[in-house]
């Protein structure tokens, strides 16, 4: 078979694109030459988790190595912090953070500061909650949820990833707001209070879009409202909190990727660059839309930084004003 020019010279082009675009992930003294782990602070099938692993697998791609997910979840997120901030900083283990990491640094969980035993590296998603329920609760509206905790103070119980973790003062908090008695179960992250509430051993929780999504379309959830004060595209037809029952009641999170400090910046800039484009490209932005998350805009490390360490500001002056503690 005779191959024409201008087919020689598509696949040099081509190759020389692919050679062009390994040499810039790899030109970072060599790095990565193994394997990266990416620790997520919450068990398996929680918001974190069903985050990370898309991006985790397209990362692996472009670095040529394998890029391994590994749960830690417990102590709201204490124990996979740990292990991350007590690693090499050399750019193989990463630690995936969410608006929870932030509480336990403000409300002093932790003996160390958060702003400064972790190097900020990308933002990948920001996304508000659902408020679901076990199908047999006979609830499909947030009026009707008010109604029927009302009726039965103490008798319906939620589950969180534990003590002070954003599911549980943003519950805490839609209680003072409502009037309502629930009884909290925590647990050591919300993958295992979501398989519980799939169960029925407790009858609702606020869960990520990404993790509830599909168990609200199979009908094994019922989601009766979003956490954003505005209505989300993606659960269109579900109303506001804020616009029903609680006014001006607003709940969100965001998943982070963080490096131990001291970890060298062109690794942290190589990063950042690559997940960037990860969350804001074909079929991870698509999965993403469609759970009802928002990538991150691409913003650089130097620009990351600070928006990182607003919120931190954030959370530890609302803390301290609501009086909150873990």
């Amino acid at each position: 078979m005779k191959t024409s020019a201008s087919s020689v010279a598509a696949i040099f082009f081509a190759c020389t694109i692919a050679t062009a675009h390994a040499q810039t992930t790899r030109g970072v003294g060599g790095y990565p030459q193994k394997a990266v782990r990416i620790i997520v602070s919450s068990s398996a099938g929680g918001g974190q988790d069903v985050t990370t692993r898309p991006v985790a697998q397209k990362l692996g791609e472009t670095l040529g190595v394998s890029v391994v997910v590994d749960n830690r979840g417990g102590a709201s997120g204490i124990i996979g912090m740990d292990i991350a901030r007590q690693a090499a900083p050399d750019g193989y283990t990463l630690l995936v953070g969410a608006t929870s990491m932030i509480l336990m640094g403000v409300t002093k969980k932790v003996s160390y500061d958060i702003r400064t035993a972790f190097e900020p590296v990308v933002q990948m998603t920001s996304q508000p909650y659902l408020l679901v329920f076990h199908p047999s609760v006979p609830v499909s509206t947030p009026r009707d949820f008010i109604a029927y905790a009302k009726s039965k103070p103490g008798a319906l119980n939620y589950g969180t990833s534990g003590p002070g973790s954003l599911h549980n003062l943003g519950m805490e908090h839609f209680q003072s707001i409502t009037g309502t008695k629930l009884i909290h179960i925590p647990y050591k992250g919300s993958g295992p209070a979501l398989i519980d509430l799939l169960a029925g051993q407790i009858q609702l929780m606020f869960t990520s879009t990404t993790s509830a999504a599909a168990h609200v379309r199979s009908g094994r959830l019922k989601a009766i409202a979003v956490t954003s004060r505005e209505r989300v595209p993606a659960y269109a037809d579900l109303p506001t909190l804020s616009e029903t029952v609680a006014p001006g009641y607003e709940l969100g999170n965001i998943y982070c990727i963080f490096a131990p400090a001291a970890t060298p910046k062109p690794i942290l800039a190589l990063l950042n660059r690559e997940v960037s484009r990860i969350v804001n490209a074909g079929d991870v932005r698509d999965k993403f839309a469609a759970d009802g998350a928002n990538p991150a805009p691409p913003v650089s490390v130097e620009q990351f930084r600070p928006q990182y360490l607003r919120e931190v500001a954030k959370w530890e002056q609302t803390t301290r004003a609501s009086g909150a503690k873990p």
